[in-house]
């Protein structure tokens, strides 16, 4: 399948960063839904970050959230062009693909610093950024993640995933293939709707605790020497 933010990036639109064809489904479910569940359309796409069509270790999450602090910090903004450089697989910083360890990144949002400092600690920030990647549900921001009404969604040409998903499955299979580790942080439920196969994947782990997704050996049990083995390599 082909990249479907390559057309994004050639018909920017600094009014809508949302997709050409998935414009008028994002608009509909925002007219029917309130700020809570709103889907920004002001902020950056963040589908997926790191080396998703090698790494050997792949996270999967629900979607990016929505922080005003970090609205009124300037993260959104300043940090746009991380994404647009992302987006078309082309790394913003070589040596950190995986760039939400990046000190200027952390000086706007330390959410994933902190989830990843057990691995860090023990390894490297820079062996970690090059091993483990990302991969979002669904790409867009949001302050609470809530799912598009298969009525929408038909209304608008579309079965029940949109092509921004659909392309982050195939990430994800293609990751499977190569046998990669994958560890699920958030809606293992909808991720094996998406993906059927990936609930029987034999290299599949999730968190020991759902609401705190930090990735330490407690958390993480039979995976953590697994993941700590191929950083180390």
């Amino acid at each position: 399948m082909k990249n479907p933010w390559e057309k994004f990036i050639e018909d920017f639109d600094e009014k809508n960063l949302i997709l050409e064809e998935e414009k008028a489904v994002i608009d509909k479910f925002n007219q029917n839904v309130n700020e809570t569940y709103k889907i920004h359309t002001e902020i950056m796409p963040a589908p997926f970050m790191g080396n998703v069509k090698t790494a050997p270790i792949l996270l999967l999450v629900l979607n990016p959230g929505y922080d005003e602090k970090e609205e009124e910090n300037g993260f959104y903004k300043d940090c746009k062009h991380f994404w647009k450089s992302e987006i078309q697989h082309i790394q913003s910083i070589p040596e950190l693909p995986l760039f939400c360890l990046d000190e200027k990144y952390i000086s706007y949002s330390d959410y994933w610093a902190k989830k990843l400092k057990p691995l860090t600690l023990i390894t490297s920030k820079e062996k970690v950024a090059k091993n483990i990647c990302k991969i979002q549900f669904f790409p867009y921001h949001s302050k609470k993640f809530k799912s598009i009404t298969k009525k929408i969604l038909v209304e608008n040409g579309f079965d029940k995933y949109l092509p921004s998903q659909q392309y982050n499955f195939e990430l994800v299979k293609k990751a499977m293939e190569r046998n990669s580790i994958i560890i699920i942080l958030r809606s293992k439920k909808m991720w094996f709707e998406a993906i059927p196969e990936l609930e029987k994947y034999e290299n599949l782990h999730v968190t020991k605790s759902y609401l705190n997704t930090i990735l330490s050996e407690n958390n993480l049990l039979e995976a953590f020497p697994k993941i700590v083995n191929i950083l180390n390599k």
